[in-house]
């Protein structure tokens, strides 16, 4: 009896064992061979808000529940018809968008030319930003197109359409529930704090998308996206840490992606805090350009995953400027030192018999920035310039407060496809990145005429010449363009890599997972 009553234990461990098994086998293909195909995807920074035309980060576009009237092409940088089958426009001021046909909401509602301009009018009602950005002095409905007039001939208007802020949605529905767009993915929900589901919209205008969900969360912390790929918790990372590349590319289950981006590492000087005396000086400025090891830090600091950067545009593009390498090198900052009127003594740089001491402000958000900054120390004090290092908690707002003479910052440059956006906010009196407080009316007055410029070759050539006056002058000292990386497993298909996270869809209706 007692041996029977072992053989049916054994037994009856040995089918719970199995079927136990099965379900773990279940459960690890049923993102790929169920009934529901699930991808877990982790990006950098959350929503702040769920209006998309409010929030500060691009997750909502990100998403792929959202869609502008014109997109860019991840691989090309080129504009295409999205929403907006069509545009033109004859003078750059007055515009025509014909609106798609057929597209719908995830409310089921049709999109029409009164929805799109309601929900611009919206956009720039509630931002800003927007309202800065786009220029837009009326916008009216003729039939299915929509008339847009910008407040002076504008050409940039359609590639600022682009803008993440600027996606449709139905302005009727509430504001406190998820956006309702017009993606390939909806929102079953959405936790700004935890996570945002997303399902396929079956409605969808433009094919439908191969996942039946997506899991979608944000982690600004690179080691903890890194771990959660590792252990399976997530399909796909966007921005692994530079450091982890190696180890994950020695994973036979992993794919790691690197291309060139569109962001570029630099030095913003501060022209309107206590040592703007300094860099009002060129010859300063040069000298503290001097003392970059550019090479270094990109070899050492970024594992070679950038290029070096000697001005806001570095790469091949239409608008970048002749390439002029700078020399690094002590002896030729003392040089500049000299030049800009101050005391070299024994190798080191004197104002008014004193040493020269200024705070440099950086942050952690881009982990190399403060690595970047403590070369750049340690380079001024091989001169006897001392640069206190402040790592401030949120960098956009500890900027404006001025207690800071230079910062490393990260920035966007060849957004849209050209330089616009970006000359316009760093280098405008007011815009949104010129934090240094920099006002050359020289400069102010080149870039007004760049933007009413409609040629695209004059606009290439207008920027180049304003790109090289800005590296001329050593407004700013830029460094160093990251690539753009990510990391998925094998099972993955259809991810591309952005160049940055700002412009494009990271959800898409390619994307899928198959069985491996």
């Amino acid at each position: 009896m007692r041996k029977r009553s072992y053989l049916w234990i054994i037994a009856a461990l040995t089918g719970v064992l199995m079927l136990t098994l099965a379900g773990c086998s279940a459960d690890k293909q049923s993102s790929s061979q169920g009934q529901e195909k699930v991808l877990k995807f982790i990006t950098v920074w959350p929503a702040n808000t769920m209006d998309p035309h409010r929030c500060h980060t691009s997750f909502i576009l990100n998403s792929g529940t959202t869609e502008t009237l014109i997109g860019l092409d991840p691989k090309t940088t080129e504009l295409y018809p999205w929403l907006a089958e069509s545009w033109k426009s004859d003078d750059g001021q007055h515009w025509e968008f014909k609106i798609r046909k057929g597209v719908k909401f995830h409310n089921g509602k049709d999109v029409t030319p009164e929805a799109v301009k309601a929900s611009l009018e919206r956009s720039i009602a509630v931002n800003p930003g927007i309202k800065a950005a786009l220029k837009i002095a009326s916008i009216e409905v003729a039939g299915d197109v929509l008339n847009i007039v910008t407040e002076l001939p504008y050409p940039a208007l359609p590639s600022e359409l682009v803008h993440y802020n600027a996606v449709i949605i139905d302005v009727t529905a509430p504001e406190d529930k998820p956006p309702i767009g017009t993606g390939a993915f909806m929102f079953a929900s959405f936790d700004i704090s935890k996570e945002a589901q997303l399902v396929k919209f079956p409605q969808y205008w433009n094919g439908q998308a191969k996942l039946d969900k997506v899991i979608m969360t944000a982690n600004d912390d690179a080691n903890a996206r890194m771990l959660a790929l590792q252990s399976g918790d997530a399909d796909v990372i966007y921005r692994p840490a530079i450091e982890t590349l190696p180890t994950l590319r020695n994973n036979d289950k992993l794919v790691v992606e690197s291309m060139p981006g569109k962001r570029v590492y630099h030095l913003i000087y501060n022209y309107s805090g206590q040592n703007h005396d300094l860099w009002a000086n060129e010859e300063f400025r040069k000298g503290i350009d001097a003392l970059i090891n550019r090479q270094e830090i990109v070899d050492k600091v970024m594992g070679k995953e950038a290029i070096v950067a000697y001005n806001p545009f570095p790469g091949n593009y239409p608008f970048t400027p002749e390439l002029k390498p700078h020399v690094y090198s002590v002896d030729e900052a003392l040089k500049h030192f000299q030049a800009a009127g101050l005391t070299v003594q024994n190798g080191k740089v004197l104002r008014n018999g004193q040493p020269i001491k200024l705070r440099m402000a950086t942050y952690i958000a881009r982990p190399e920035l403060p690595q970047i900054a403590q070369i750049v120390q340690s380079s001024a004090k091989q001169v006897g310039i001392e640069m206190e290092i402040h790592v401030a908690e949120n960098i956009d707002e500890f900027l404006p407060q001025g207690n800071w003479d230079l910062v490393t910052y990260s920035l966007l440059t060849t957004t849209r496809g050209d330089g616009s956006f970006f000359l316009n906010a760093a280098f405008s009196p007011k815009g949104m990145q010129n934090h240094g407080r920099l006002h050359v009316p020289e400069l102010v007055a080149l870039i007004d005429q760049y933007n009413q410029i409609i040629d695209k070759e004059e606009r290439n050539v207008k920027a180049k010449a304003i790109a090289t006056m800005i590296e001329d002058r050593a407004y700013n000292a830029y460094i160093a363009s990251p690539y753009e990386t990510a990391a998925y497993r094998k099972n993955v298909k259809g991810w591309v890599t952005p160049s940055n996270e700002f412009e494009f869809q990271m959800v898409t209706k390619d994307l899928d997972i198959v069985s491996q």
